[in-house]
């Protein structure tokens, strides 16, 4: 992204005079009678917000003040003038008298007049499916508060959603806050669920690395009020799985401290964004019991008579002791007693539980215990008193949120080629901000690289450049950072079939890190010298790699062409190398570079219908599409807004991990065809550039999608990853394609069936090898597959059925299976809804900023108008001339900080790649955007925290809207 900065000049603004005599000298013929009379020069000036500057003669005047004004100096008769203006930043200035001749009298009638240059910028928001706002946050400009502490007043949400929210253990303790003097124990959900989903939670402050610092814990319970399932405790993020389908409690309470937190109730077949995290802690344990080791140090004495609601079952140290209690008694040693002043009320929703469910009271009072003993020193371990222990650990495999492979047929690819050529490696350069070289679904997959940043500055690692391309983050604060070249990275070549993280496109395919985008971007030169290097050409690094790569993959770019850039494509190819760069992120048809360039493979990103994405470049430099994503749409229905899923780093912590992470954009699109071009190389070690782009040109590898042929919206059509594996096995073989594999597929591929109760499914065999159905199944009670016409194969058409009996109000998934002869599965996912449900989203109150890049000031806030159906609109008035970019999100913990962690957070045009928006004494309208919560799940942001986590706000100075508009007005 480049910023263009607006250079406000010097405006000289001349009013020429014309006389008849020598001007500036004595038209006194004789000269005899000089006249030393001097003159004042001044006038009147108007409409300045600002400091406003004469001068004429060499002298100068400069004010901000309006009305009459006078040069410091005296002028002599007959001397001429000839006023300058340089206006105040952002105005226009009119002088009228400007000029003229001193003719002995003094000057008063000079005006200028001044205006200052302002315009407005507009646009839309969308709010993200199935979003949601915690009733009763911290931020007292949010709505009505509403308080959800008690089940009679749970916030009943839908299922699959995402709650932004605030829960405190006590009060803030900060003037202005909802809940300064108070603490908001609790939150209390009711939602319809499905058995085998996952519910986590994020206690976003867990670490205390922003304002607060809290632990939260989750729990399930029945509609009766009994604990069914409670996520494990001491940790940043907590799951429950759901034991059956039915209508549930979701409790969210602060054990202590104070946090924001993200609640997302995951679908019944799609696991949670989770690494190595438990699936909860078992709830069948013995309340009031509590099993207790004590340290050597520990004076049983004192113990005792600090905790005197305790009785052990011995004094033994070298053992673990039983520990026994009274609810009430545990009650007042963690809360206190009603005329106690040193400990806090005991919270209101124990109350309520006490009278509906005492096993359930007692059992969160053993826990609290149990954490209060863990905190001491003198304690090695405090836990409950299981009957049993059971604990499921799920499967942190994310392949089924990765739609966007089988959208370009990579599973029936994979069938021919994994990526892993007979011999050799099959390189792909990533010419990004480098790579996380330790994240671990990109173990073993990296081959030395290189970082070519060379102004130090910019690198953000203390040096220019240097054969270390790990990336050190390009943000200035924990959590601020983009990854950009990680996630690419992922995409084209993660460790895949292993059981965790992400699937890449190639399994086979080694990267080659190449760091040129820092803090500032990234320099021509730099990506050019890197280009060099990953052909394995000189440069100035004065080294060569030992191999170099096949694939070049460019997701980054900008406008303006320079023939460096057009030499470095040309060698490249010259020495082999395939070429590929991102169209831009600009919905625009102006060039951008390197996709533009001669011999450079431009992508334009498609949704998961197939669409031309929303912010995709288009024209006529466009060869070829990909799936990039649109987060502002979850046409699947699994919970997750429908962006590509791939490796990414969190920081938050200040130490940097493994994550995985949903972004949307044509640097996503990218690496899709870098992927494919390298399954390509694996089959075909001797394809050539030339080669590539003549199958491409030939829509042998591509699907249509546009009009005949090329168009600028495809190029020549969206990637079809089985048709290029092919045509590289055609090509190897020296123009002859080998037999096929057998090619089971299902029409549709997916059934998304909103109301209806029947549907049909088409399996066929798009292949001449023969191949049949085994069996069948699927995972739901609700859903019923039958054959219809089908053949020997069992190929043919399938019925499908839907039986809401019984079912709440929500949204349902499920999974068909198909076992085929080959050895292989087929799945179609199903979705159904029961009622009425509605996926709207909601943004809660949110402050859209604008902010000057000149110096990343906030110079004005505003809040949007809710248009209902999860859009929204915003306005600023009164905007000078300048360069600009607007961000917007929440504040649900009042800290006057947006964009953090468990709050929701958007930008134009995308949070992740922030545009500069340039204002010359014109309306800017259509500034559109995505609002999305931020949400880590175990190390995976849902969107990125880009470089807005930090920005302050001053809600006193937010621009309210006047009205809501009301489109039924004629």
């Amino acid at each position: 992204m480049r910023n263009f900065p607006l250079y406000l000049g010097l405006y000289l603004l001349t009013l020429l005079a014309s006389c008849t005599g020598t001007t500036g000298e004595d038209n006194n013929a004789g000269g005899s009678n000089t006249d030393n009379s001097t003159f004042t020069l001044g006038g009147s000036i108007s409409g300045i917000n600002g400091a406003i500057q004469l001068s004429t003669n060499g002298v100068t005047l400069t004010t901000s003040i309006n009305g009459s004004f006078s040069f410091p100096a005296n002028f002599t008769n007959g001397s001429n003038y000839n006023v300058q203006v340089q206006p105040p930043t952002n105005h226009t200035c009119n002088i009228t008298n400007g000029s003229g001749i001193v003719a002995g009298t003094n000057i008063t009638d000079i005006a200028v007049t001044c205006t200052l240059n302002l315009s407005s910028i507009s646009g839309n928001i969308t709010s993200t499916v199935l979003t949601v706002v915690d009733s009763d946050i911290n931020d007292p400009g949010a709505r009505a508060n509403v308080s959800n502490n008690l089940t009679t007043s749970a916030q009943v949400i839908n299922n699959l959603s995402t709650v932004q929210g605030f829960a405190s253990a006590v009060g803030t303790g900060r003037t202005g806050d909802r809940f300064a003097n108070v603490a908001d124990n609790n939150d209390y959900y009711l939602a319809n669920l499905q058995q085998s989903q996952t519910i986590t939670l994020q206690s976003v402050d867990f670490s205390g690395a922003d304002t607060f610092q809290g632990d939260l814990d989750l729990f399930l319970l029945d509609a009766a009020g009994t604990m069914i399932a409670q996520g494990s405790p001491g940790t940043e993020f907590k799951n429950v799985t759901v034991p059956a389908d039915g209508t549930y409690f979701i409790l969210i309470t602060a054990a202590s401290g104070i946090s924001k937190y993200t609640l997302r109730l995951n679908s019944a077949n799609v696991l949670a964004l989770t690494t190595n995290l438990s699936s909860g802690q078992s709830v069948d344990f013995v309340p009031n019991e509590l099993i207790v080791k004590f340290r050597q140090n520990l004076s049983f004495s004192a113990f005792t008579a600090a905790n005197s609601h305790l009785t052990l079952s011995h004094h033994d140290r070298s053992r673990a002791s039983l520990a026994r209690m009274t609810a009430e008694a545990a009650s007042q040693k963690l809360f206190g007693t009603a005329s106690s002043t040193t400990t806090r009320a005991t919270p209101v929703f124990l109350d309520e539980l006490k009278r509906i469910n005492v096993k359930s009271y007692e059992k969160i009072l053993t826990l609290r215990e149990i954490k209060r003993l863990n905190a001491r020193a003198d304690i090695e371990y405090a836990e409950p008193n299981y009957i049993y222990h059971a604990q499921r650990v799920p499967d942190d495999n994310f392949y089924n949120l990765q739609w966007h492979y089988p959208a370009i047929n990579l599973p029936q690819a994979w069938d021919i080629t994994t990526g892993t050529p007979s011999s050799g490696d099959v390189i792909v350069a990533i010419i990004d901000t480098g790579v996380f070289l330790a994240h671990s679904d990109l173990a073993g997959k990296l081959t030395p690289g290189y970082d070519f940043i060379s102004d130090a500055t910019n690198a953000n690692d203390g040096d220019g450049i240097d054969s270390n391309p790990d990336d050190p983050g390009d943000g200035s604060t924990n959590g601020s950072s983009s990854w950009h070249g990680t996630h690419v990275a992922g995409t084209v070549a993660a460790n895949s079939n292993n059981s965790t993280g992400v699937a890449g496109v190639s399994w086979g395919a080694k990267l080659m890190p190449l760091r040129v985008l820092g803090a500032q971007g990234g320099s021509t030169f730099d990506i050019a010298q890197a280009m060099r290097y990953a052909s394995g050409l000189s440069n100035d690094s004065n080294t060569l790699p030992a191999q170099k790569a096949d694939i070049i993959n460019m997701s980054l770019g900008g406008p303006g062409a320079t023939q460096a850039m057009q030499n470095a494509v040309n060698a490249a190819r010259a020495a082999g190398v395939i070429v590929i760069a991102a169209a831009g992120n600009d919905s625009s048809s102006t060039l951008f570079y390197p996709a533009s360039y001669d011999g450079v493979v431009s992508v334009s990103a498609t949704d998961f219908a197939g669409n031309l994405a929303p912010y995709s470049n288009f024209g006529s430099r466009i060869d070829v599409a990909a799936p990039g994503g649109d987060q502002s749409a979850n046409l699947n229905n699994d919970n997750f807004g429908d962006g590509i899923l791939s490796t990414l780093v969190d920081d938050s912590s200040g130490t940097r991990t493994s994550s995985f992470v949903f972004y949307q954009g044509t640097s996503m699109a990218s690496p899709h065809i870098a992927g494919v071009a390298a399954l390509m190389r694996a089959v075909y070690p001797g394809l050539t550039p030339a080669e590539f782009d003549n199958a491409l040109i030939s829509g042998a590898l591509t699907n249509e999608a546009g009009a005949s042929g090329r168009d600028d919206i495809f190029g020549y059509g969206i990637i079809d990853a089985l048709k290029a594996v092919q045509e590289a096995q055609r090509l190897a073989n020296g123009g002859t394609a080998p037999p096929p594999p057998a090619l089971i597929s299902a029409t549709p591929s997916s059934l998304v069936l909103g109301l209806l109760s029947n549907a049909q499914l088409t399996i066929s065999n798009q292949s001449v090898t023969a191949a049949s159905i085994s069996s069948f199944s699927d995972n739901a009670n609700w859903l019923s597959v039958a054959e219809n016409t089908v053949d020997a194969n069992k190929l043919g058409t399938y019925d499908i059925t839907i039986d809401r009996t019984g079912l709440s109000d929500s949204i349902y998934n499920a999974t068909i299976t198909f076992n085929l002869s080959t050895g292989s599965t087929l799945t179609v996912q199903v979705s159904m809804l029961v009622g009425n449900v509605s996926t709207t989203g909601d943004i809660g109150t949110a402050y859209i900023l604008l902010i000057d890049t000149t110096d990343s000031r906030v110079i004005n806030t505003t809040s949007p108008v809710d248009l209902g159906g999860g859009n929204y609109t915003y306005r600023f008035n009164s905007v000078p001339n300048g360069t600009y970019q607007i961000i917007g999100g929440s504040d649900i913990d009042n800290d006057l900080i947006v964009c953090q962690t468990g709050e929701n957070c958007g930008g134009f045009p995308v949070v992740n790649a922030l545009q500069d928006i340039l204002v010359l004494s014109a309306d800017v309208t259509n500034l559109d955007f995505n609002i999305d919560i931020v949400s880590t799940v175990a190390s995976g942001s849902l969107i990125a925290q880009g470089a807005l986590s930090g920005i302050l706000l001053n809600k006193e100075t937010v621009q309210q809207p006047v009205k809501s508009l009301d489109t039924n007005k004629n």
